[in-house]
């Protein structure tokens, strides 16, 4: 009763615009690369125990220095990316925040709207936020 022949797979946001054809190629290209640089930038490790970097005995000692270095300039990259995307949307709050919502935090624009109000508004401003980054990837 009420079962499911498949498995439920919820869409991005990204996902959802572009399979109700709303967005172009070049759109949904750009905010993919924002929302994997976005979502890059803020994999911020915890600060550790310097403690918990010592091995014990029976257990391992966790990632090398060189992984650990490796990441952080993944990370810094991701930031810089994310940095230049941002200058490209001349640091407008309600680009910025679209992008950042429904590219980085793969939320439907109903979900970054706050409701079915403002979601038409939602998808507009994030039209034009794709459009900025798409151009200034030329």
């Amino acid at each position: 009763r009420g079962g499911r022949e498949t498995p439920y797979h919820r869409r991005s946001g990204l996902e959802w615009l572009s399979a109700r054809g709303k967005l172009t190629e070049r759109q949904r290209l750009a905010g993919e690369r924002y929302g994997a640089a976005y979502r890059r930038a803020a994999q911020a490790p915890a600060i550790g125990s310097t403690l918990e970097g010592q091995p014990r005995p029976g257990q391992p000692g966790g990632p090398s220095l060189g992984l650990l270095l490796k990441m952080a300039e993944g990370r810094r990259q991701a930031e810089a990316e994310l940095a230049g995307a941002r200058a490209a949307l001349f640091g407008q709050g309600d680009l910025v925040t679209a992008c950042d919502r429904i590219c980085g935090q793969e939320m439907t624009p109903r979900e970054a709207a706050g409701g079915d109000r403002n979601a038409a508004r939602m998808e507009a401003v994030l039209g034009v936020a794709l459009d900025l980054l798409a151009a200034a990837r030329r």
